[in-house]
């Protein structure tokens, strides 16, 4: 099912410590069985990406305190604003509210720890809602999802990060979710 492999994306960009690595391993043999009948270069770039080892100084110093490239999706696109009256009106905090009602839309509530635009917490999501039909689904991949990749790419082509075959392979399932028929995708 494409919701498990979502799942597996999802949980690879999370920080290493939070994820149980042996867990996730052991389940996505089978997920990526499935997805390499349909999509072997998908799963290639992810197999590439899990034997490629991530330690947690590595990621944190990569995505989290001082990032080097945050996973916030609104961040590489939207100026930040430079005081608290120009945050609540600011382009991002937009992106970040229409992310929100589109979440709300499908039932889904983010737990408050992290901002709508946590690139994980978006994939978490199409995890959840993948098989639906609703148009809406499909127009936050194709509108608040995919046109905010290409900078994060940049960022990660410049420092040269295996990261980027998650990324790869990401842009491979949502090419795969809004471009495929509903029954190829629910086998995934």
């Amino acid at each position: 099912m494409l919701s498990n492999v979502y799942t597996l994306i999802a949980e690879l960009w999370c920080n290493p410590q939070d994820v149980d690595m042996h867990e996730l391993k052991r389940n996505a043999e089978g997920w990526l069985g499935h997805l390499a009948q349909i999509d072997p270069e998908t799963t290639h770039l992810l197999a590439q990406f899990m034997r490629t080892p991530i330690t947690e100084e590595e990621y944190i110093e990569l995505f989290e305190l001082n990032p080097r490239c945050p996973l916030y999706l609104g961040s590489h696109v939207f100026e930040e604003p430079k005081t608290c009256a120009q945050a609540a009106v600011s382009d991002r905090n937009n992106y970040m509210i229409e992310l929100l009602g589109i979440y709300r839309h499908f039932g889904f509530v983010p737990n408050g720890k992290e901002l709508p635009d946590y690139l994980p917490l978006m994939v978490e999501f199409l995890a959840l809602t993948a098989g639906s039909e609703d148009p809406l689904r499909e127009k936050f991949i194709r509108e608040n999802l995919m046109p905010f990749l290409p900078p994060l790419r940049s960022r990660l082509e410049e420092l040269g990060t295996p990261f980027l075959y998650l990324l790869d392979a990401l842009e491979r399932v949502l090419k795969l979710d809004i471009g495929a028929s509903k029954s190829e995708v629910n086998n995934v």
